[in-house]
């Protein structure tokens, strides 16, 4: 027998953990228990407006281990991000973001891969910076979508995989990659409630090398060892995410992306949207 590799092995035990938070659930009472617990703390909490219903609480519960002090504290430090970075954060609903939705930079794949994941495609050359866009807008844009996917039950028990496409990135976007930027692209990405997120970056280039020493350092070993990088290589893809849910150009099944099709997941969740957007710590 093959001895097993290190991302297999990984993969392995990511796949246990996943499983254990399932299973956890199927003690009714004491979800429940964590539930209340959780609910009751966030009551307690002065100026802050949050939900309070069942299926909230159990999208941080289900991230933490069913923690309810650990997901606690994790809402108050993303509240309090979001407070202090408010131009980050959206709170507009998706009609505002037409511009941005029409250039196809980011989207939700229709399907869920073998393992039960949202993918979330992001096509990093397809921002024209002619246009009036900025990396605030482009982060509310990503809010959008995946607020969208971390309401979904399926999602919040199975995680996230992340392809970052490359193909036509500009040198010009290098303005943006400021380390305040860094820091603040970094810390949303650390306060997203996924179980797991993978990242798979295709179609790189020799520009690249000089975006990941910059971005890099402000990465958490653990998001590094869920980078993978592919170039051009779709079987090695296809390792992670199965093709039939993928389109042709990433060696997939699908002959093209229905962008307009998939953009009905923001647009028939508009005001559920809305309403996670409006939730915060407020003055009295």
């Amino acid at each position: 027998m093959s001895k097993m590799s290190k991302k297999e092995a990984q993969k392995k035990l990511q796949d246990k953990t996943i499983q254990k938070k399932t299973n956890r659930e199927d003690d009714k009472a004491d979800v429940q228990k964590c539930i209340e617990t959780l609910r009751e703390l966030l009551q307690g909490e002065k100026n802050l407006k949050i939900r309070l219903d069942d299926k909230f609480m159990l999208r941080y519960l289900r991230w933490l281990d069913f923690d309810p002090e650990l997901a606690f504290n994790k809402i108050k430090d993303i509240y309090k991000f979001r407070a202090q970075t408010k131009e980050w954060h959206c709170c507009s609903p998706p009609s505002e973001y037409e511009d941005i939705l029409e250039m196809h930079i980011q989207a939700i794949l229709a399907d869920r891969d073998s393992r039960g994941r949202r993918v979330y495609v992001v096509k990093i050359g397809n921002i024209d910076d002619n246009k009036d866009i900025n990396i605030y807008r482009l982060s509310h844009v990503d809010d959008l979508w995946l607020e969208a996917a971390m309401e979904e039950e399926e999602t919040q028990k199975n995680g996230l995989a992340v392809i970052v496409d490359m193909e036509g990135y500009s040198l010009k976007l290098f303005r943006w990659l400021t380390p305040q930027n860094l820091r603040n692209s970094s810390r949303k990405l650390y306060n997203l409630s996924f179980p797991q997120i993978d990242f798979h970056v295709v179609n790189t280039s020799a520009l690249l090398n000089a975006t990941i020493a910059l971005v890099y350092p402000f990465l958490d070993s653990k998001v590094k060892e869920h980078i993978h990088f592919h170039n051009r290589d779709w079987p090695s893809l296809h390792k992670y995410i199965n093709p039939e849910i993928l389109p042709a150009e990433y060696g997939g099944q699908i002959p093209s992306l229905d962008y307009a099709k998939l953009r009905a997941l923001l647009y028939d969740n508009s005001d559920q949207l809305m309403e996670l957007f409006s939730m915060g710590y407020v003055n009295t």
